[in-house]
């Protein structure tokens, strides 16, 4: 295992993720924008589809944050990690393997039941920017011997060793060193099945071929290790079994492929005992619902969720006091595949429970962020509060005045069958957000959508970076990709644009070079030429990079020579880097420019 070096990466996405960092770690925070809403949202599930995924934008992780992260204020983190992206788990930074999996799963599944939703909104192009870079994570957590799993990464991060740091996540790397690495040959049978129909269905929806090897060969392990992951989720997410995980994968990997061998092992591993929700601990209801779009026989997943609709004809369904929208909002996302594939209608009741997160509930609160006025505040969650330790987080009175908008995240929500709730960042049983959380709002709100079809999208969001929607099916791609070729004289960034529809992309390509300034430094760091060191010298200069043409007074030619800190003949990343590095005290100040 190496981990590998992204310090001398030239690239201008680099260059935007220290801006960001930067800003995020010392820069003053505004106070927090409010984002105000008609009452008439508790049915806008247009825009609810459309805000629900910015939550995974906030939570990304590794070298391509800055790149692709919807969110103005994030950038990139834990870039030493020999594992790059993936997703942090919640409020934290960790990133642990079981919700994950079942994160990026349970969005596929939302994608494959309510396809239509996305495509005539115009969103399939963000969802498919998450579900790529999930899919992108498990490849790169997997080594494979041909066609084995010889070893593969289930988690990112101790979470105990995590939950002592308190500040943005751009820092963590800074004061904590690389996350540690769980790595396994034998063993993690629950989260090598999430990852497997995750990427399983990610080649249902989308048709990447690498994929699907990397789900069977995934799925295979699972099936011949048999057994679960303890070193890591003991104490956050200890699994129960492994078998409703190993069923899980195995009904999509079959609706994939139509080889009867998938078919025969989800009947083998499928549990016939329901007793929760589709949840991360818990994917039975969810593999019995692959099953019925295998068998069309929908008897058994009819007969549970009716039994919980029944019980709560008009009010608020209440499975746990623990992040108990996140339970609401799975059975929603179950009960509306039924709906749509059935003779079950639960359409009103998904609505009534809908109508109850969106505000209309005791507490006279919408339990998602940013969404309405009347939106919770205050989530718990590092990067967006603010803080930046956590004795300003125990000195608070709960909320987070120079925070950012956690736009579109689901929080905990009541914490009794009553409506009992709190808006305190303090509070991380109503507060709480995860990406576990978020993953059947989505499905919920592109289900609801396609019966009823109210509300509409927004063309801006505050905190968001600008975009531009294609409703009609088309989507509309752009990505950047960054290769740097040497010669013997010159050093080139390429950079290619990347325009994705239903057919062969068209490729455009641009090429840049940046010199070295002509004059001699004065101070090297020093890039706004006041005689210090600091901060805002990494700001300045990545928006220099950058090409930001807003920038009040951008660096003079002395200000460039006193940036070029490791004299390459460029103006670029690795100087940020090593600016970042002596502010970081990991090396001194002579070393700059040499």
């Amino acid at each position: 295992m190496h981990a590998k070096s992204k310090l001398q990466r030239k690239v201008k996405t680099a260059a935007l993720s220290a801006a960001m960092a930067a800003s995020a770690i010392a820069a003053p925070l505004t106070s927090m924008p409010t984002m105000t809403a008609s009452a008439g949202d508790t049915d806008n599930y247009a825009k609810l589809l459309q805000y629900s995924m910015y939550f995974y934008d906030a939570n990304m992780c590794g070298s391509h944050v800055a790149e692709k992260s919807g969110m103005t204020w994030r950038g990139n983190c834990h870039t030493s990690d020999s594992v790059d992206g993936g997703f942090h788990d919640a409020g934290d930074h960790a990133i642990f393997g079981l919700p994950q999996g079942y994160t990026a799963s349970t969005l596929g599944w939302g994608y494959y039941e309510f396809k239509e939703s996305y495509d005539s909104l115009g969103l399939t192009d963000h969802y498919r920017t998450i579900a790529d870079y999930f899919a992108t994570f498990f490849k790169n957590s997997t080594k494979l011997n041909g066609d084995s799993v010889s070893s593969f990464c289930y988690q990112l991060g101790d979470g105990n060793v995590d939950h002592s740091y308190w500040n943005a996540p751009e820092a963590q790397e800074q004061q904590q060193g690389a996350q540690k690495e769980y790595w396994t040959n034998s063993t993690a049978s629950d989260i090598a099945a999430e990852y497997a129909a995750a990427l399983a269905l990610n080649y249902i929806n989308f048709g990447n071929e690498e994929d699907l090897k990397y789900a069977k060969a995934l799925l295979s392990y699972a099936t011949r290790v048999n057994s679960i992951a303890t070193d890591g989720p003991t104490g956050f997410y200890g699994s129960d079994d492994y078998k409703d995980d190993v069923a899980w994968a195995a009904g999509w990997l079959y609706l994939a492929t139509k080889d009867n061998s998938y078919l025969n092992l989800m009947n083998q591993t499928l549990p016939t005992y329901i007793g929760w929700v589709h949840c991360w601990n818990n994917v039975t209801l969810g593999a019995h619902i692959v099953k019925a779009h295998i068998t069309g026989d929908w008897s058994t997943v009819n007969s549970y969720i009716s039994g919980k609709v029944n019980s709560t004809n008009n009010s608020y369904y209440f499975q746990d006091e623990w992040g108990s929208c996140r339970y609401n909002t799975a059975m929603q996302q179950c009960a509306l595949a039924a709906t749509k594939n059935s003779s079950a209608d639960y359409s009103a009741w998904c609505k009534y429970q809908m109508t109850y997160i969106l505000g209309q509930n005791p507490a006279n609160k919408c339990f998602v962020v940013g969404f309405t006025d009347n939106s919770a505040k205050y989530p718990h969650h590092r990067a967006a509060s603010g803080f930046t330790n956590w004795d300003e987080f125990n000195n608070s009175n709960g909320t987070c005045p120079n925070g950012h908008v956690l736009v579109g995240a689901l929080v905990g929500g009541p914490t009794d069958q009553g409506g009992s709730y709190v808006d305190s960042v303090k509070d991380y049983k109503a507060n709480e957000v995860a990406c576990d959380y978020n993953a059947a709002l989505s499905g919920a709100a592109a289900g609801l959508y396609s019966i009823y079809k109210t509300g509409s999208t927004v063309t801006s969001i505050e905190g968001v970076k600008p975009f531009t929607l294609n409703p009609g099916g088309e989507t509309t791609t752009t990505t950047t990709t960054t290769t740097t070729t040497t010669t013997t004289t010159t050093t080139t960034t390429t950079t290619t644009t990347t325009t994705t529809t239903t057919t062969e992309p068209a490729t455009t390509t641009t090429t840049t070079t940046t010199t070295q300034p002509p004059v001699q430094a004065s101070r090297y760091g020093d890039v706004d030429c006041n005689g210090l060191i600091e901060i805002n010298d990494i700001v300045l200069l990545s928006r220099y990079i950058a090409e930001d043409t807003t920038i009040p007074n951008p660096p003079t030619e002395q200000g460039l020579a006193n940036a070029n800190c490791v004299r390459d003949n460029n103006i670029d990343s690795g100087d940020i880097t090593a600016i970042s590095r002596y502010l970081a005290h990991l090396i001194q100040e002579s070393e700059l420019g040499q």
